[in-house]
């Protein structure tokens, strides 16, 4: 696993801020995405089909993710996609648990016992876009990720949450089929525009160490 820092200068002076934000990059082989992105296509309909996410105000919410109501990824708190009883699913769960501990042995940080997981899919087809955006940052809330499973020449870029407004500092990593990788909820993101006929197809989620929405469920 590679890791990404953003990363302060060593302090100067006592109110100099401090920050280390961690990103963690690595690569799921023994799932057949060709087999998962078939099925996830075939589950959009079904998924569409569930309530839409709201936000503090009642509103409809698509994580400001710019996709709009009618996108599965307006749906992430009303299913959880590693509920489905599908192979190439039940493999995916393993491997995210097993990229998490992967990750945290690297920073040396205590594996957590319980760990609950959100997932959901996102479909964009040509000429969209998910903009500037977060994930879950309540207390509970522990690490996010992506799965890419399919994609033909798009990246993500992940901005320092300190430094975004002048001359924000960006990772700009490529999406590859079979990449996850994982990060701190506060970490903004967002995607170049989708530029090919064919869906780009990605799978994410947030950890957390306490149950917060009935979907959530232990990994």
């Amino acid at each position: 696993m590679d890791l990404v820092n953003f990363k302060s200068s060593p302090k100067d002076n006592p109110f100099a801020p401090e920050w280390n934000y961690v990103i963690g990059e690595d690569y799921i082989k023994n799932i057949n995405f060709n087999a998962l992105s078939k099925f996830l296509l075939l589950k959009e309909k079904e998924i569409l089909k569930y309530d839409s996410a709201k936000d503090n105000n009642g509103n409809v919410s698509d994580g400001f993710t710019g996709l709009g109501e009618n996108s599965t990824t307006s749906k992430f708190r009303s299913y959880n996609l590693l509920s489905y009883r599908n192979k190439e699913i039940v493999k995916l769960k393993k491997e995210i648990h097993k990229k998490y501990v992967l990750f945290l042995n690297k920073l040396n940080i205590p594996i957590k016992e319980y760990l609950y997981i959100q997932c959901w899919v996102n479909i964009m087809r040509k000429g969209q876009q998910i903009k500037p955006h977060i994930h879950d940052v309540s207390p509970t809330c522990y690490l996010g990720g992506h799965v890419c499973v399919q994609s033909k020449n798009t990246h993500t870029c992940y901005i320092n949450p300190v430094n975004q407004i002048n001359d924000p500092e960006t990772y700009k990593s490529k999406n590859e089929v079979g990449k996850i990788t994982l990060f701190q909820n506060c970490i903004p993101h967002y995607t170049d525009i989708h530029q090919d006929e064919k869906e780009r197809i990605t799978i994410a989620f947030d950890l957390k160490y306490m149950r917060g929405h009935a979907s959530e469920i232990l990994l």
